[in-house]
């Protein structure tokens, strides 16, 4: 394992408005092979070489640990974002894509097969797989884990999966291509981003039905959630920004340029800033979702795709 320590000295600041809180944004790079860890503040930035390819990222519960999925080399990479090292690596059958976790399980999304893998999450010992459809992609879990919700691609469809096994597979129609989702805080609605019907979805959780679509902008890819429920983030890949719609009047209440090609989005612990990988511009934009401007744009190089924020 390589770890180099880099100098931001490309972040370029747009505004004042930065942000105070200490986080950092674990980037994959997916044709670097790297996870590259920024901090939001500024600074020193670090780099973890975990092979090839890396397509996926997301944070466990005690959030320092980053399970990094590779579908072309069937694995998953453990990094601890405090310490900036490989803690494991899980070899797993399949393309294993998107990623979520709890303390005791990891839960990916096998592209190829349609499947849903369980992992442990300490041995990365399979423990079951679960039929989910066609495509899946990105997935989610409820607060408690009993449950997963999978974005099906193929299928134009999110599958709503019990993980505790006491009811059948559920699936909720949404738009066209669905890639990416995140839940409201109380868990109440379901975001979906949907692709190649440029709009997202908004499903009632428990009455498992679409409430809404809203239009946002060309090819939605990432979906984030502000942590008091009132803002949901959307990249607009097509469009070369990032969508804000307010979840009060479901209406967009913004729109901001970014990068090119945006695709993975995240925010930070107090939800006040979005850090928004643009895949083309190797370039991470840091987005102040007050006023819907971009505060600082940091460099990201090695083809950044998928990131996630975590606190130090």
């Amino acid at each position: 394992m390589r770890l180099r320590a880099l100098f931001c000295a490309a972040a370029v600041a747009a505004s004042s408005a930065a942000v105070a809180e200490e986080a950092v944004i674990a980037v994959v790079g997916q044709t670097g092979g790297v996870v590259r860890l920024l901090p939001v503040a500024g600074g020193t930035a670090t780099y973890v070489d975990v092979g090839d390819l890396p397509a996926g990222v997301a944070a466990g519960p005690d959030g320092r640990t980053l399970y990094v999925t590779d579908p072309d080399h069937g694995r998953v990479t453990v990094v601890d974002a405090l310490t900036r090292r490989i803690t494991a690596r899980f070899p797993v059958k399949g393309q294993p894509f998107g990623a979520a976790a709890t303390d005791e399980f990891v839960y990916l999304t096998d592209w190829t097969r349609g499947v849903l893998i369980k992992l442990d999450a300490l041995t990365g010992a399979p423990t079951g797989e679960t039929k989910v459809g066609k495509s899946p992609a990105g997935v989610v879990l409820d607060k408690a884990g009993e449950r997963a919700f999978v974005a099906l691609r193929e299928d134009d469809a999110v599958a709503v999966v019990d993980l505790t096994g006491k009811s059948e597979l559920k699936t909720v129609k949404v738009g066209k291509a669905p890639f990416a989702l995140a839940l409201s805080p109380d868990g109440a609605r379901l975001y979906v981003a949907n692709v190649q019907s440029g709009d997202l979805s908004v499903v009632d959780v428990a009455q498992g039905a679409e409430l809404k679509r809203v239009a946002v902008g060309k090819m939605p890819y990432g979906v984030a959630v502000t942590p008091d429920g009132g803002r949901i983030a959307v990249t607009l890949q097509h469009d070369g920004a990032l969508a804000v719609v307010d979840a009060t009047t479901l209406e967009v209440a913004g729109r901001v340029k970014t990068g090119a090609y945006p695709e993975g989005v995240s925010l930070t612990p107090d939800g006040k800033t979005a850090a928004v990988a643009n895949w083309m511009d190797d370039t991470v934009s840091l987005v102040d979702l007050e006023t819907i401007k971009v505060a600082r744009t940091m460099s990201a190089e090695g083809g950044p795709r998928n990131l996630v924020v975590v606190a130090e």
